[in-house]
């Protein structure tokens, strides 16, 4: 599974939801538009090539944001973004750090340029949020130049003083590693101090979907 390009992963998470957790598959939206997916940066910087396979093939899920129920697919409670949601996140970003150096700039005059650094509560504007908890967590795909380039980071959590940190390589390996606990009913690794989480299946027919345990 390894080696396994990402849409075949894709292909048979989607088979596997349809077959096993049927409200979950149902909750999944239909591929994004290409102008929403260029939204998502306004193109000043490139997406990562899986988060583009991931929105060519699913434009997130329909969900209540951070409850359990059809939809919540990942553990953690993390419900995975539209393309205007990534987009949204993105721009809070890019907000949060313009308030912060307005905040800061008459104590560091030699502020860095904000697409170089990482200001305030370690946010960074190539950080492109794809999921979030109710508690406010993040999953981050990291568009930095560099070895990180594309890694899945998770941080933000409400009260949150510590930047982010990575959980996979990329989205084909958090996806690759959630199809494995699906299918094999066995622990995935947590995004949080909870501990790695086990997936079941609960309700009969058209209404199963996933939940997680830890």
């Amino acid at each position: 599974m390894t080696d396994e390009p990402f849409e075949n992963v894709l292909e048979q998470l989607d088979n596997w939801l349809q077959d096993e957790a049927p409200a979950d598959f149902a909750a999944l939206n239909p591929p994004a538009a290409q102008e929403r997916i260029e939204e998502i940066t306004g193109r000043r910087f490139a997406l990562h090539s899986d988060l583009v396979t991931w929105l060519q093939r699913h434009d997130g899920v329909s969900a209540a944001t951070g409850h359990g129920g059809p939809g919540v697919i990942l553990p953690g409670g993390f419900v995975l973004h539209t393309a205007e949601g990534m987009r949204d996140g993105q721009r809070w970003m890019e907000e949060g750090i313009a308030e912060w150096i307005d905040e800061n700039e008459s104590e560091d005059p030699d502020l860095r340029d904000i697409y170089e650094g990482v200001y305030g509560y370690l946010f960074h504007v190539r950080w492109v949020p794809i999921a979030s908890n109710i508690t406010g967590g993040k999953l981050l795909v990291d568009h930095r130049p560099g070895d990180g380039f594309g890694n899945v980071l998770y941080g933000l959590e409400a009260g949150d003083t510590d930047g982010p940190v990575k959980i996979w390589d990329n989205l084909h390996h958090m996806f690759r590693e959630l199809l494995a606990a699906l299918t094999e009913g066995a622990p995935i690794r947590s995004v949080d101090a909870a501990g790695p989480q086990t997936p079941a299946v609960v309700g009969e027919g058209a209404e199963a979907y996933i939940t997680w345990a830890s």
